[in-house]
């Protein structure tokens, strides 16, 4: 049984003391791969290089919707053009109107333009959603397509996960399902279609009930799907089969020819 943690942050500073040590209690877990996510330019180059360092790891892409005030349209084309290779997907993007740290329609222009210059590529796109669902449609109705990728850390209710999914989009769920009071949560991840779901961290941050109060790594996904088993009726050898195999799907190339080598005696992943 493994597993792929597909939104993660390790290249922040919480693990300058203990990346490679983590790397390892991650694959001792059953981790097999860590998708590494930037969310500026520094921090793309940042994922790439550790993607190339750390076997286990994949980069993917893009501007957070946080750092939107600095986003640079002929910047980021020339970045992804320069780098082409080097990553598996473009990401996070979207929309935060929780913390508003960029204006929302500064936000919504930059989101507009990733679209615009991302989607051509056919690469999965990984998006950020908080307090915004409303105007986050709007701009998925108006690109005109369905979408590749996935609505990571997802925080909507029923209704906004119907409409994630009618956009084309995948789901990813991460520590946030084990707290005792995110009833809301499990609801969403008892109805998502099984082979539209995956596993996240979303390290350093959101550890899971068991964790809280500490740094989060990979190694704790085994933990968080553990829960969606429970919520499932089913058992975490079904939620490591089912994701993983989504994960390959949705990503293909180089992170599903790294995850289907360490697949191993298990026909149906």
């Amino acid at each position: 049984m493994i597993f792929v943690d597909t939104h993660a942050h390790i290249y922040f500073d919480d693990f300058n003391e203990d990346r490679r040590e983590m790397m390892d209690r991650a694959l001792e877990a059953g981790v097999a791969s860590v998708f590494n996510v930037g969310v500026d330019i520094e921090s793309n180059r940042e994922v790439m290089d550790s993607a190339e360092s750390l076997d286990p790891v994949f980069a993917i892409i893009g501007f957070h919707p946080h750092e939107a005030k600095r986003f640079d349209a002929k910047e980021f084309e020339d970045h992804i053009a320069e780098h082409e290779g080097r990553y598996i997907g473009f990401g996070e993007f979207g929309l935060d109107y929780f913390y508003e740290h960029s204006p929302r329609r500064v936000q919504c222009d930059a989101l507009e333009k990733q679209l615009e210059l991302c989607i051509p590529a056919g690469l999965p796109l990984v998006f950020h959603c908080r307090d915004a669902q409303e105007d986050m449609m709007a701009i998925f109705r108006a690109a005109g397509v369905k979408l590749k990728g996935v609505m990571h850390c997802f925080s909507g209710d029923v209704e906004f996960l119907k409409q994630t999914l009618d956009a084309g989009l995948h789901i990813s769920v991460g520590g946030p399902v084990t707290y005792p009071k995110n009833d809301e949560l499990r609801k969403v991840v008892a109805e998502v279609p099984f082979e539209r779901l995956m596993l996240e961290t979303d390290c350093p941050y959101l550890s899971p009930q068991k964790k809280r109060g500490r740094r989060n790594e990979p190694s704790y996904i085994p933990m968080i799907a553990e829960k969606i088993a429970e919520v499932r009726g089913c058992d975490i050898e079904e939620v490591g089969r089912v994701t993983t195999r989504n994960a390959i799907e949705l990503f293909g190339g180089a992170a599903a020819e790294w995850l289907e080598c360490r697949i191993d005696g298990d026909a149906d992943v």
